[in-house]
């Protein structure tokens, strides 16, 4: 073996060898998202208002410390926590039931702040005195209010005055713990030796008063002093064993700034399971359809382009484990998604070896011109698609981002595998087996159709798409976007018998949550069908509570539930437009930079085209916006240009050898014709996959997958009579240069 082709083979074999080391050891295999193992998903707002400039730089990892603390003490594996901007932080807790959820969510909100104020000496005089001359509270107290429940007997209401100045706040304090006391359940404390001192003081001057223990500016109880007490203490109260578990835990870490709940996103164990499962099943599908097809069409080539495509999985593996990236369910599905992008890298080589061969070259010649020049193609139509993925990363939150990060990784390793791993296995099989023919099928053969020629039709049927798609949007209002959006409840039940959506909602009226959203899914592979409730904020439990009840034999069962704020839909919008424009932005300047702006304008007007199509179907199959639903508009905005950057590569080609000779239309079709059959392959390669993801992917991710399969038709379809015409109608030249010498100086423009 010759020292270059060795170099080469040996840098390949060290990274295949690195990504298997690093995905075999069990203790360092990819974690799993919520969404695949079940769990909830809290992004927690800080009110930094009432603290001073100072403390407020480091408010968010103190947060951040005290809540590993209170998750941890709870007793769940591997929870991550982790910030989200100035104020914001973003616990997951894997493994949660529908019982320890609502106890979950009141240790995260909970504050914690206690103190201890001491009552007015006169507590009922004064109390009198305020009710029958209805004055406000003497200077310096306040009135605090508890219920007393009482087992057999009628709540009874206290009432205290308390002095709005603690003498002893719960900073002093350095343990606390739930224990079974003489009237229940109680919590003991202990106090530092500064807050033991201060504390004997105050209830040795004291004797006789009242002490009244307030959390969180709520009275929990207010003994009397009988003698002094030392550096230990007693909180009781009507406490069950959970309550008291959860008070001692939230003592013993204490914030320092109200914490509150924005947005709740839960899926149960089972549902984690099934999508496990149906991410496995789309995946295999996926990979061996495509497996399967390459090597039916391209035969010998075929076979060498699936042992690069399994290259690229071992090394996008091996990159997801070395980060520590948590796979999610939609970054399965950008894992699934690369399997039919990474052939198209191979699928543009081949049709480029196969236009060589034609022209009676040389196998050796034929394959060094074929990858040189397929070379500046493929890094063209990739790095459109990495750029948005880039965008989704950067700007995208939870799944969106966790589908950025594998989709982007995806990409390099498919680009290496084509242009590196391919290549080495030719130059080995062309220097050791001295082959000279490669013999491949052909779907498409060299066409001269017209397609200029539709282009009136074309963008009358796309403006009507779209202009329909706009009106259903219209008429359904508010009905088109998610929850993630409009911010609510959104509650997935699985049942054991179907009940009619009229009764459901009249049950729903009765328990007073009117105007629910309410619809039946069915999934496409399995069949298996759930039932989504939408209601307002902090409503989806008293949902499945009403149901619950109103229909037993129905066995209806929780399988997840999301809680998005209106703040948080607010800013969904924003940033899903803020990264449609960046992404169109980033897009326009580097195709600018390696074209022409024309080239650019083109790509850009069928980027929106995609979308806005994309959208008008969704909107037409009685769909609603989500989070996911924006990041494969996102996917499809990079995606669908890779056609785009195909055909325009070939018209640069194309002008630059014969746009001397033939008028711009006529140079146009040439270059469509010449490029249709690898526009159909490569679309069709990534159809497979984005198609197997709907039919087998589940319906958690159903909506993500139906825009990327209408994403990848419309992406083809806008490259051939959305894209191509606008370089016409930038340039209007209609001529052929022998005929206007006018004509031919605009035309030498474009290239």
């Amino acid at each position: 073996m010759n020292r270059p082709l060795l170099n080469r083979f040996l840098i390949v074999l060290a990274a295949i060898g690195i990504a298997i080391y690093h995905i075999h050891p069990p203790d360092k295999t990819i974690k799993l998202g919520l969404d695949l193992q079940g769990g909830t998903s809290y992004t927690l707002k800080l009110d930094l208002s009432k603290l001073e400039d100072f403390r407020r730089a480091g408010a968010v990892e103190k947060a951040m410390e005290i809540l590993r603390k209170r998750v941890d003490r709870y007793g769940v594996a591997e929870p991550i926590i982790q910030p989200s901007g100035k104020d914001r932080i973003i616990v997951q807790i894997p493994g949660l039931n529908e019982k320890d959820k609502a106890s979950a969510r009141s240790q995260l909100e909970r504050v914690a702040y206690l103190e201890f104020r001491l009552a007015h000496p006169r507590n009922e005089e004064e109390l009198e005195r305020m009710r029958s001359m209805k004055t406000p509270p003497p200077a310096g107290y306040e009135l605090l209010t508890r219920t007393e429940k009482k087992p057999g007997r009628p709540d009874v209401e206290e009432r205290v005055l308390v002095k709005l100045k603690p003498e002893l706040t719960g900073k002093h304090l350095v343990k606390a713990a739930a224990m079974y006391g003489p009237s229940g359940y109680e919590v003991d404390f202990q106090l530092s030796a500064t807050g033991g001192d201060i504390f004997r003081k105050v209830t040795r001057d004291n004797v006789g008063h009242r002490l009244a223990i307030v959390l969180d500016k709520k009275l929990v109880s207010a003994p009397r002093i009988n003698s002094e007490i030392g550096d230990r203490g007693q909180i009781t109260g009507d406490f069950d064993q959970r309550e008291a578990f959860d008070l001692a835990n939230a003592l013993e870490n204490p914030l320092e700034t109200p914490v509150k709940i924005i947005e709740e996103r839960g899926v149960d164990a089972s549902l984690g399971a099934d999508s496990v499962r149906s991410g496995l099943r789309a995946g295999i599908v996926g990979f061996s359809l495509v497996v399967v097809f390459m090597l039916a069409y391209y035969l010998r080539a075929g076979f060498i382009a699936n042992i690069a495509l399994l290259v690229n999985v071992i090394l996008l593996f091996g990159i997801l484990t070395i980060f520590k990236f948590t796979l999610t369910l939609p970054g399965v599905a950008g894992i699934i998604l690369t399997v039919g992008i990474a052939v198209d890298a191979n699928v543009l080589i081949y049709e480029r070896i196969r236009e060589e061969l034609r022209k009676g070259k040389p196998l050796v010649t034929a394959m060094d011109a074929g990858y040189n020049r397929a070379f500046s193609t493929i890094i063209d139509a990739n790095v459109t698609t990495l750029i948005t993925a880039l965008v989704l990363s950067w700007l995208g939150t939870g799944p969106v981002q966790g589908f950025g990060l594998t989709l982007s990784a995806g990409i390099v390793t498919s680009v290496f595998s084509a242009v590196v791993v391919s290549r080495l296995i030719f130059d080995a099989i062309l220097r050791y087996d001295k082959l000279e023919k490669l013999a491949m099928l052909s779907m498409v053969r060299q066409t001269s159709i017209n397609f200029l020629g539709f282009k009136w039709p074309a963008i009358a049927l796309s403006a009507a798409i779209i202009l329909g798609g706009g009106l259903v949007a219209l008429k359904k209002g508010n009905e088109i976007y998610g929850v993630d959006f409009t911010g609510g409840d959104a509650v997935t039940l699985k049942f054991s018998q179907r009940t009619d959506v009229s009764r459901v909602r009249m049950a729903l009226d009765e328990a007073g949550l009117k105007e629910c959203f309410l619809q039946y899914q069915r999934e496409v592979g399995s069949g298996a069908e759930v039932l989504l409730v939408k209601t307002g904020f902090d409503a989806g439990e008293k949902a499945v509570a009403a149901l619950k009840s109103a229909f037993p034999q129905a066995g209806f069962t929780q399988l997840q539930l999301d809680k998005v704020g209106g703040t948080v839909g607010r800013e969904l919008q924003w940033t899903a437009l803020k990264g449609l424009l960046v992404a169109s932005l980033c897009i326009l300047v580097y195709i600018t930079a390696r074209f022409e702006f024309a080239y650019a304008v083109g790509a850009i007007i069928a980027l929106l085209h995609d979308v806005l199509v994309c959208l008008a179907f969704f909107f037409f199959t009685d769909r609603q916006l989500s989070l996911p639903a924006i990041g494969a508009l996102l996917t499809i905005a990079g995606y669908s240009l890779n056609d785009t950057i195909v055909v325009f590569d070939r018209i640069r080609e194309e002008f630059k050898l014969k746009g001397e000779k033939l008028g711009f239309i006529q140079l146009i079709n040439l270059s469509v014709n010449e490029t249709l059959s690898r526009t159909i392959l490569t679309s069709l390669t990534t159809f497979i996959a984005a198609v197997a993801l709907y039919v087998f992917g589940g319906g958690v991710i159903n909506d993500f997958a139906f825009i990327l399969v209408v994403g990848v038709v419309t992406g083809t379809y806008s490259s051939v009579f959305i894209a191509s015409p606008v370089l016409l109608i930038w340039h209007p030249s209609k001529l052929a240069p022998q005929e206007n010498e006018k004509s031919m100086g605009a035309q030498r423009q474009i290239g």
